[in-house]
């Protein structure tokens, strides 16, 4: 009982770490005037961190939530509810988008990194954080729902 509520904790923690990556992210990038030399030293230096962060979190996210569910599943013999399996799936849904989101994001901060301008890309990577962040922010929800299901 101990070791699966760890696993439930880690697991809910991770995800509040990647969306909380991702809204610093935000709150930072709109900060920060637009196309400034601040700007582009945040794009250089700070970013590829919190993007880094950001992809721990999603890796924890991935393998505890693994976890979790075969737990759940050895405790329920793995017959779940159909309501345990649409709210599972729009959580992989999720998952599976914010991932995507982040791919792209790191693919163009390589840009500024490579001497382009970074007025091209900063307004987009922003609101793909914050996109990720929103949609980060809907999937722990949908676990608080799933903890009671």
């Amino acid at each position: 009982m101990v070791f699966r509520t760890a696993i439930l904790w880690i697991h809910a923690l991770a995800g509040a770490a990647w969306v909380g990556a991702c809204g610093c992210f935000v709150a930072a990038g709109l900060a920060l005037p637009a196309g400034g030399d601040e700007q582009r030293n945040f794009f250089l230096r700070a970013a590829p961190k919190i993007d880094a962060f950001s992809l721990a979190a999603a890796a924890v996210v991935l393998l505890s939530g693994g976890v979790n569910l075969a737990m759940a599943g050895t405790a329920r013999n793995f017959a779940f509810s159909p309501q345990f399996g649409l709210i599972l799936g729009a959580k992989v849904i999720l998952f599976v988008a914010m991932s995507m989101t982040m791919a792209w994001t790191m693919r163009k901060a390589v840009v500024p990194r490579a001497g382009g301008r970074i007025e091209a890309v900063a307004g987009r990577i922003i609101r793909a954080h914050g996109a990720a962040a929103a949609m980060g922010a809907a999937a722990l929800l949908l676990g608080l729902w799933l903890m009671g299901s």
